[in-house]
């Protein structure tokens, strides 16, 4: 079945700033002497620089506020710290696409696990994994979802469904030339502005 599909990025497209920093924001704030934590990630960080460690360790290691937060914490910490910074004009174009009919994913490199808390009128939340074990943890499972990796998991996401992206009509849209491979999915590619939140077309 061939459908229109708008694709968003997350992290500075539908909210400014970055998720995780806010998350490192809000668990220091609580508790100060989880600063320690940084001492891990900056030793696995360089493993990681050297070859030795994946990218998905270093960031497992700088994910640990999520080893300390229960599920509810979880969802307070989106609702009072990521809620607040959505772009509103992004946010309406997303509604809009939804009302137009169109299969609306999010994919982005941030974690599921709190990203799911998001409340947004989206057929598909594709983000970063991590393991849970009656409790949120912070290892990463496979890939960290960005770059190439949205491609594979946005196509599979579709594949299961029987969706074929309708790629003259679908929309992209994303604050970072990281996202390219992500955008190459469809023809209409938005660019959002990180100061403003307005919403160009993407020049590739």
């Amino acid at each position: 079945m061939v459908c229109k599909v708008a694709l968003f990025d997350f992290d500075n497209t539908i909210a400014h700033g970055d998720s995780i920093v806010e998350l490192l924001k809000y668990d220091l704030k609580k508790h100060p002497h989880h600063a320690l934590c940084f001492i891990p990630f900056s030793f696995y960080y360089l493993l990681y620089l050297l070859h030795i460690v994946s990218f998905e360790t270093a960031k497992s290691k700088l994910l640990f506020p999520l080893k300390y937060m229960s599920d509810q914490e979880l969802d307070c910490f989106y609702q009072k710290c990521i809620k607040k910074n959505y772009y509103k004009n992004v946010v309406e174009e997303l509604c809009s696409k939804k009302e137009e009919g169109y299969i609306i994913i999010i994919c982005t490199a941030s974690c599921e696990v709190y990203m799911q808390y998001h409340q947004l009128p989206i057929d598909q939340l594709i983000g970063t994994k991590t393991e849970y074990y009656n409790h949120p943890t912070n290892r990463i499972i496979g890939k960290n979802c960005k770059n190439e990796e949205k491609v594979f998991r946005i196509l599979s996401y579709l594949k299961s469904k029987d969706i074929v992206i309708d790629y003259e009509n679908s929309y992209g849209y994303s604050d970072s030339r990281s996202d390219i491979p992500m955008l190459s999915l469809v023809k209409n590619k938005k660019r959002v502005l990180l100061k403003t939140g307005e919403i160009v077309d993407f020049i590739v």
